[in-house]
């Protein structure tokens, strides 16, 4: 069976790892088609062995992007084509194709809430950008949603039929994030943060929590990314007073050594995050998870069992938890740490390859 899979961009992020994950394992013949040049995904799919294409196609000119979409369409003779970002361009394809080839079987991916993936708060061309993504997921053959908060959202924003709708949680490469036991009878806690920064992930949170702790010397946040809203957090990160016990990493490739040497992992997201690829892995690796109890965060974490949950946007609820870590034993800590590697293991990247490649197969017979 061929599949083809629409990116968007070049950069290399969450969903083109994802991606290129999933074509490694997948049993289908996969090819990755890039719509525009920028970033170098490219090169690294085809170091670890994946079919890619990159179009360098026109951001502008939509016509002939998707001319190009569907004459790779009809060379490849592709039998499933997913879309995996919220991009208009994407749909336009995904729709495109569906009329063109009425065989082929259409896949359209939710990775984000849909009032993000509408982008609800620039206002300008909201109705488009709706009523493209709309059309899209309710003429597509099936949608893959990546949590119930997901899903629950594509419901109540877009209207698209439940039935059309299948969850399908993204995966984590495990063996590439093993459980390692921490020294927790340390005297400082050593936090994390790894990801985008920008004001969404909430970082800022995790920043005025340490500065009402009871006694901040006890805790060290490493934060590893990078993005627009970095400068804002390290004026910030001075404006508090927390700058001795923070540390800005910049963009990393060495994030499963960086978790090894972490005790707890912060994810404080102020919009409803879709699923959280990094809390995963932090979990598989034996970190202490504590994220905000919105989006799909009470889906991966059953609070105070393999992790901590704290309202969102509470820098106070936050700076009591981490408190009240300080304060268990390191049998405490340890149980809470197993509890987490074990429950990542339902997030592997073979279920998530399985379960894509069998809705793939599904869609082609029904």
């Amino acid at each position: 069976m061929k599949v083809i899979t629409l990116l968007t961009a070049g950069h290399i992020g969450g969903i083109e790892t994802l991606c290129m994950d999933y074509a490694v394992h997948s049993r289908h013949d996969n090819l990755m088609l890039i719509l525009w040049g920028d970033g170098h995904v490219d090169e690294l799919m085809i170091e670890r062995g994946i079919r890619v294409m990159n179009l360098h196609a026109s951001r502008r000119n939509v016509p002939e992007t998707v001319k190009k979409v569907m004459q790779v369409i009809r060379d490849e003779k592709a039998d499933v084509l997913i879309a995996q970002h919220e991009a208009a361009m994407s749909h336009l394809c995904l729709m495109r194709a569906k009329k063109l080839f009425p065989r082929i079987h259409t896949i359209a991916y939710a990775q984000l809430n849909a009032v993000d993936m509408i982008r609800a708060d620039e206002k300008r061309r909201l109705w488009l950008r709706k009523a493209v993504l709309g059309t899209s997921l309710k003429k597509a053959d099936d949608v893959v949603a990546i949590s119930q908060s997901v899903k629950q959202s594509l419901l109540d924003v877009l209207d698209v039929p439940e039935e059309k709708i299948s969850i399908i949680y993204n995966g984590t490469d495990l063996a590439v994030f093993p459980y390692v036991t921490r020294d927790h009878a340390s005297d400082v806690l050593e936090l994390i943060y790894t990801g985008r920064l920008i004001p969404e992930k909430g970082v800022q949170i995790t920043l005025k929590a340490l500065s009402e702790v009871s006694d901040r010397l006890r805790f060290h946040f490493r934060i590893a990314g990078d993005g627009p809203y970095a400068d804002e957090l390290k004026r910030l990160t001075d404006e508090l007073g927390v700058s001795d016990v923070v540390e800005f990493l910049g963009s990393r490739s060495d994030v499963p050594e960086l978790l090894k040497m972490a005790d707890v992992f912060v994810h404080m997201p102020v919009w409803a995050e879709g699923f959280g690829i990094s809390v995963t892995e932090a979990m598989s690796s034996g970190c202490m998870c504590i994220c905000a109890n919105n989006g799909a965060m009470p889906e991966l974490i059953t609070d105070g069992r393999d992790g901590y949950l704290v309202g969102r946007e509470d820098h106070a609820a936050l700076a009591r938890r981490l408190d009240a870590i300080c304060l268990m034993s390191a049998e405490e800590k340890e149980a809470i740490a197993l509890a987490a590697h074990e429950r990542a293991k339902e997030f592997s990247i073979e279920r998530f390859v399985r379960d894509l490649d069998d809705l793939a197969e599904r869609v082609v017979v029904k």
